[in-house]
């Protein structure tokens, strides 16, 4: 197969193929980007980037995903792979400059409730009233959202919320 073809599910195929994972266990699939930094592909349709091939040789990178269950308040939450786990979808991402990148992996980080990673956009000079191209969205509306809808926990929005109104964030929506 031609390497400017091979998908996500191309590559997952070839891990099970290699027994390097059995089927039926659920894995999510990274790249590093020119500044080293991973960036997950989250459809298995999207053509593996050039960039991880060279020499008739991909550089991929995997992590098993447990099944999501219900966390309680004792219950450990997995740690953040970094601000580049939270990215705008791959339609989206086609047209966006590196700012509005940045803009919506912060929107996508807030929607995940990850306050690290909205705390390392703000820290890069990301409005904190960033919005969407769409509808004017804010990260703060990101995170109204996902709480009114169970996404994340009250306790997250909550931290989220205080940090993006210290740093003048607002709701445009909710």
């Amino acid at each position: 197969m031609s390497s400017s073809h091979m998908t996500v599910a191309d590559v997952r195929q070839a891990m099970e193929d290699a027994q390097l994972l059995p089927p039926a266990v659920k894995v999510a699939l990274f790249f590093k980007d020119e500044e080293g930094d991973f960036v997950a592909l989250r459809s298995l349709e999207v053509t593996w980037p050039s960039c991880c091939i060279s020499d008739c040789v991909l550089k991929a990178w995997f992590m098993c995903v447990p099944e999501r269950v219900a966390t309680t308040p004792s219950t450990p939450v997995l740690p953040c792979l970094g601000p580049h786990a939270h990215q705008p979808p791959k339609k989206k991402m086609a047209t966006l400059d590196e700012d509005e990148f940045q803009g919506y992996s912060m929107l996508a980080a807030a929607g995940d409730g990850c306050a690290s990673c909205v705390a390392h956009w703000l820290k890069h000079g990301v409005d904190p009233n960033f919005e969407s191209g769409n509808c004017a969205y804010t990260a703060m509306d990101f995170v109204l959202w996902a709480e009114k809808k169970s996404h994340i926990s009250a306790s997250s929005a909550k931290q989220l919320s205080g940090m993006l109104a210290a740093a003048g964030g607002r709701a445009n929506k909710m």
